[in-house]
């Protein structure tokens, strides 16, 4: 199961990367029609460069695999310099964090409480 869970949540991902990617098309195409839209697109730059800023999936690169005895991230294959410093980051934080222990810890917290009830 855990396969198809990975099948479908990169399907998710793929499918709104590509849906971010046709809506940026089409507003660059509507912001370009005329002069009036192009002053639109002056007035609204500063919102459209925040929004891009908080939606952009290279910030949110890095992905952990879970039930290993460690800590393996998973990065996007098409990652640049800055997705893959994001995806570094998320391995620091997961490391500070003790995850795998963690994990390890509220498993067998689960498992008990599964064979004693």
């Amino acid at each position: 199961m855990v396969v198809c869970d990975g099948f479908v949540g990169n399907v998710a991902l793929k499918t709104s990367e590509g849906v971010a990617k046709m809506i940026t098309h089409f507003m660059k195409q509507g912001f370009s029609r005329n002069l009036f839209t192009r002053i639109a697109a002056l007035i609204a730059m500063p919102v459209l460069k925040a929004l891009k800023h908080k939606i952009d999936p290279r910030r949110y690169n890095g992905a952990s695999l879970v039930g290993l005895n460690g800590i393996v991230i998973k990065s996007h294959g098409s990652a640049d310099v800055f997705a893959f410093a994001n995806a570094i980051k998320e391995a620091v934080l997961e490391v500070d964090k003790s995850v795998p222990a963690r994990i390890s810890q509220q498993l067998d917290s689960l498992l008990t409480k599964q064979q004693a009830g």
